[in-house]
């Protein structure tokens, strides 16, 4: 632990690791949190917390403790992971302490300009992203030039990754780059915490814990470069391809790997998706290089990123806009939806670009995303974020209504889309866009509901049905929520602090009563609720 007066951590990287959750969210999986726009409007404020936080890191995890919410995420149409959303402090947190080391890190993998490892590259100039864009392309352009020049093509992908990192051997990993290993001591008690205090597991979706896994397999990637066999190798995230020139070749590489994945980090090779082929049906699994213009295969090649905080904002999103009118987006949407199972990656980047689109044609588009909606169970957070979006910036009553009327349906019949409690949570912020008797009733008849496949509401629920329901001021429910609000999940709690700016004098003596202690980031968070609320236009963010 750093000495008062010594900080642990450089305000750099903490910083960096504000700005990132701030703007881009704390994981790809779960719908963005309200603290996001606390570290946005109050950043300095956070990275003096955090800052603090590591320097009297053991008594703050005994005071606030890592709260977090573990759920089933859909994978494909029948599949799930288990998916991790840690309490925004401490993800920045997290963040913050790999970030720190995350220069180290990326020294000690396999160069890029190796052209065998290409996933999470990460990138030190606090100007760009954390990570190198486009690597999933450079990916396939290298696998495409190194089957050309083999006969067979080995893929293979790690069982389980993220949630059978061993904890032992990546604290022995990080003290190789951390000197003294005070990072790494906040670190794994972090980590400790966010698996109940088991010895493996990272959570999924999240920047830090794709550096971490990186830096888990680096030594492995450097014995597969050592070794003769297998050296013609590429690698993205737990995906590994192997070229080679005959088929005993090609289950040494299966072999070589499989030993030294299970000695050295206790992992294993996933069965049903190790497979031997060709090169040309390799090649066949590809998006070909010359796609014709205006086709899938050409679209999914198109580069979407669009920040809007950049000083070119306006300028970029023309850009993007006129790279995306050179493509049909309603036709190639209609003909995934055809096909009874849609391709999850180009039906995600279709649904991305419908808000570059008119208005008529965005709103037929969304109409076949709800009519639709079965065959698109693989993408509904998607869909959703779709719906809302359109919603939102096309003022129609009517349209509104439609939209609202089929999403209440499917959660009042208890669809099996909704049962996923991610999937809810995705249609309760689509519902938060309007006000309606029966959106309000709704959403109180849920709080307290189960959800998911649990028998307990989820916090990532009842966090946004306070902050929707606060936003809307039905303040006879909000008011009745004193009485039970101190023995909620953080996250409500945190929500309910917010939330009770809506009850005037009322909500100003239970906060009296209830003051967060001074130096903690619900005290921030009070403090952003009360220098918004005095502006009449500001709504509660949800």
């Amino acid at each position: 632990m750093g000495a008062k007066g010594m900080p642990l951590l450089q305000r750099e990287a903490v910083s960096r690791a504000v700005s990132n959750v701030a703007n881009w969210g704390d994981t790809d999986v779960f719908p963005l949190p309200v603290e996001n726009h606390v570290m946005h409007d109050f950043g300095p404020k956070v990275e003096e917390l955090l800052i603090n936080v590591s320097q009297e890191f053991d008594s703050r995890l005994n005071a606030e403790p890592v709260a977090s919410y573990s759920t089933l995420a859909p994978v494909g149409y029948m599949g799930f992971r288990w998916a991790t959303q840690i309490d925004p402090m401490w993800n920045a947190h997290l963040l913050s302490l790999v970030i720190s080391l995350a220069d180290k890190i990326e020294n000690i993998r396999i160069p890029e300009s190796a052209e065998c490892v290409f996933s999470y590259r990460y990138r030190g100039d606090p100007g760009e992203g954390l990570f190198a864009q486009e690597s999933w392309k450079k990916f396939q352009v290298r696998t495409r030039t190194l089957a050309d020049q083999n006969q067979y093509v080995v893929a293979v992908d790690i069982a389980d990754f993220y949630s059978r990192v061993y904890h032992h051997r990546l604290e022995n990993s990080l003290r190789n780059v951390d000197s003294g290993g005070a990072i790494t001591r906040q670190i794994m008690a972090i980590l400790s915490k966010l698996s109940n205090n088991t010895s493996y597991g990272l959570p999924v979706g999240g920047p830090a814990a794709r550096i971490l896994a990186e830096l888990v397999l680096h030594r492995v990637d450097k014995l597969l470069l050592a070794e003769p066999s297998t050296r013609n190798f590429c690698r993205y995230a737990d995906d590994y391809r192997f070229f080679v020139s005959d088929l005993p070749s090609a289950y040494r590489a299966i072999g070589f790997l499989s030993e030294k994945l299970l000695r050295n980090e206790g992992l294993s090779l996933q069965k049903s998706k190790t497979r031997i082929m060709t090169s040309a049906e390799y090649l066949s699994t590809l998006d070909p290089p010359d796609a014709p213009e205006g086709s899938a295969a050409r679209f999914l090649g198109l580069h979407l990123h669009y920040d809007p905080y950049s000083a070119t904002a306006d300028e970029d999103y023309e850009r993007l806009k006129g790279q995306i009118e050179q493509f049909d987006i309603l036709g190639l949407l209609r003909a995934e939806l055809g096909k009874g199972r849609v391709h999850s990656a180009l039906t995600r980047r279709l649904i991305s670009a419908l808000s570059y689109l008119d208005e008529l044609p965005r709103r037929q588009a969304v109409l076949s995303l709800l009519e639709n909606i079965e065959t698109l169970s693989p993408v509904v957070p998607q869909v959703m974020m779709a719906l809302r979006s359109t919603i939102e910036e096309i003022s129609d009553h009517e349209f509104t209504e439609y939209i609202h009327e089929q999403v209440r349906d499917l959660i009042l019949r208890s669809h099996y889309i909704a049962k996923v409690d991610l999937n809810l949570a995705f249609m309760i912020r689509t519902l938060a866009t309007r006000k309606s008797n029966e959106n309000e009733q709704l959403l109180i008849q849920l709080y307290n509901s189960s959800h998911g496949f649990g028998n307990s509401p989820a916090p990532i629920i009842q966090r946004d049905i306070i902050l929707t329901l606060a936003r809307w001021r039905p303040n006879y429910w909000i008011s009745d929520q004193k009485n039970y609000i101190s023995t909620a999940h953080p996250w409500a709690k945190r929500a309910f602090l917010i939330a009770s700016y809506a009850l005037g004098d009322e909500g100003r003596h239970w906060r009296d009563a209830n003051k967060p202690p001074e130096g903690t980031f619900d005290r921030i968070v009070r403090d952003w609720a009360a220098s918004r609320v005095s502006d009449s236009k500001w709504e509660v963010p949800i």
